[in-house]
């Protein structure tokens, strides 16, 4: 074993202690009682705050060592300089062994073409000195009523929560809709497009054939995103977008 290894080993180790032995993972947008969580940077103590509103409790947060935090019910602290590492090694310890298929939602009504591969992991990598640590995706995914799959194209199950195709929304060929990423209703993802994670897609969008959406972005109702586009930033007007970055050309209708 390497002398990286066995310092995550001992990190992990040390971790474990300090939670009980039934705590799961969760994510800050979807907290539950009992669970484990991390927090980046100060940008997200907002949602902090909103756990307290929603009563859960007995949640541990893995946050940075140089971080003030503010003090809440039910939440307490774990504080280290390898953040992302720690949340991934407890998270494959935790649900080592879950099968999360018998999470996933899928509507007898969708359809799925041949070779699409439906729940696949994303590739969320930690890294620790020389070595690197995959952090197992365990979320579900979920199609919705009328959803249409094509061939060969692959949606990742969510890190923690969930991947969502709404009702009516067709995935085509060769596309990729990457890892927490939810597509509203009645969209269409046209061939080889791709849907990085944790992307939020309105309802009644057309992405066109290989345009590129970038992790994270949000997108709103009724927007035509052009074939071949690059969209980087949220969209936040319904409209017609084109172009490399991503830009808006016109509203709908217009010639």
């Amino acid at each position: 074993m390497s002398s990286a290894k066995a310092e995550m080993e001992a990190m992990l180790a040390a971790f474990r202690k300090e939670v009980p032995s039934h705590y799961s993972v969760c994510s800050l947008q979807a907290p539950r009682n009992d669970c484990v969580t991390f927090i980046r940077s100060e940008k997200y103590i907002d949602q902090l705050h909103a756990m307290a509103g929603r009563g859960v409790k007995n949640v541990t947060v893995i946050a940075p060592s140089n971080l003030v935090l503010p003090t809440i019910s039910g939440v307490s602290y774990y504080l280290t300089d390898h953040v992302d590492l720690l949340f991934t090694l407890f998270n494959n310890h935790a649900r080592k062994g879950d099968d999360p298929r018998k999470h996933d939602r899928i509507s007898s009504s969708a359809i799925i073409d041949a070779g699409a591969v439906i729940g696949a992991e994303g590739a969320s990598v930690a890294k620790y000195k020389d070595e690197r640590v995959l952090f197992r995706h365990y979320g579900r995914v979920v199609l919705e009523d009328d959803v249409y799959i094509g061939a060969n194209a692959v949606v990742q199950r969510g890190r923690i929560d969930e991947t969502v195709i709404g009702k009516g929304s067709v995935v085509s060929s060769l596309c990729v809709v990457g890892a927490n990423s939810i597509i509203g209703r009645n969209c269409t993802i046209t061939i080889q497009a791709g849907i990085s994670g944790s992307v939020r897609i309105g309802d009644r969008c057309w992405i066109g054939i290989g345009a590129l959406v970038r992790d994270y972005v949000s997108i709103c109702d009724d927007v035509f995103v052009g074939m071949g586009a690059v969209v980087t930033r949220d969209i936040t007007a319904p409209g017609v977008y084109t172009g490399n970055p991503c830009r808006f050309l016109r509203p709908h209708g217009d010639s």
